[in-house]
């Protein structure tokens, strides 16, 4: 029988945070994420704190050119946590079996540096919401005006029923054997997918999503790069974490 959670659903030793820092920042103009400015640190410092009171490992998937000053990043932050950096794969997939690879306990928290606005408290509720299954996401409903509809070669494959679309977010959370299992499908049959969520569709797997807020952003595009900038000079959760270690 897999180990359960505890009643605070926050059992720390079981649960490794998986940081996905490895991105060049393509649609950024060839930023990396990782290295962005945030209230007074880099994002990937604001990522491992944000991550830190509800894991007892983390490891972070970075560009093999940032290892070290991914490092260097992670000893920055003062947490209990166990902190180690991997380097990350060609693809988003890659980089998430490589941390995959590297974590050792059964719960695990997906979550990447280029979301800075979660609240902390989402990472608890996704935890107890995996008491009763095997990976929890988060969701925000998308407002549609227009129909939408699956489009191949110009051609309709489907129509979408626009109340059933919505759009999904990281942080995730998994049991490490189901995340293990969609990953071995993929190798086997040669599977590529953008999301971890569109590998667990591909390989069948029950995930359960809860709903997120439309305040947690992702950073893609340089019109993104305002709100960094307007709230650089905030009090750091990771300053905060320092002061009072």
């Amino acid at each position: 029988m897999p180990p359960e959670l505890s009643n605070d659903c926050c059992a720390r030793p079981d649960v490794t945070a998986l940081i996905l820092a490895a991105g060049s920042g393509t649609r950024l103009g060839g930023i990396a994420k990782a290295t962005l400015e945030y209230q007074g640190g880099s994002l990937l410092q604001h990522a491992i704190a944000l991550v830190a009171p509800f894991a007892g490992h983390i490891i972070v998937g970075t560009r093999a050119q940032d290892l070290d000053w991914a490092q260097e990043q992670c000893r920055r932050v003062t947490t209990d946590c166990s902190v180690t950096c991997v380097t990350g794969g060609a693809t988003r997939q890659e980089s998430l079996e490589r941390l995959l690879d590297a974590a050792q306990t059964e719960f695990l928290i997906v979550h990447e540096v280029a979301r800075p606005w979660v609240e902390p408290d989402v990472f608890r509720q996704l935890l107890c919401e995996l008491r009763e299954c095997s990976a929890v996401a988060l969701y925000t409903p998308l407002p549609v005006r227009d129909g939408l509809a699956l489009m191949e070669d110009r051609e309709l494959k489907a129509s979408l029923p626009r109340a059933n679309v919505v759009s999904v977010q990281t942080p995730q959370v998994y049991r490490r054997a189901a995340l293990r299992h969609a990953y071995a499908l993929a190798k086997r049959h040669g599977w590529q997918e953008e999301s971890t969520i569109a590998l667990m569709a591909r390989a069948k797997a029950r995930m359960r999503l809860i709903e997120g807020s439309p305040q947690n952003v992702k950073v893609t595009y340089p019109e993104d790069l305002a709100p960094l900038r307007m709230l650089s000079a905030a009090p750091t959760l990771a300053g905060a974490q320092q002061a009072s270690g």
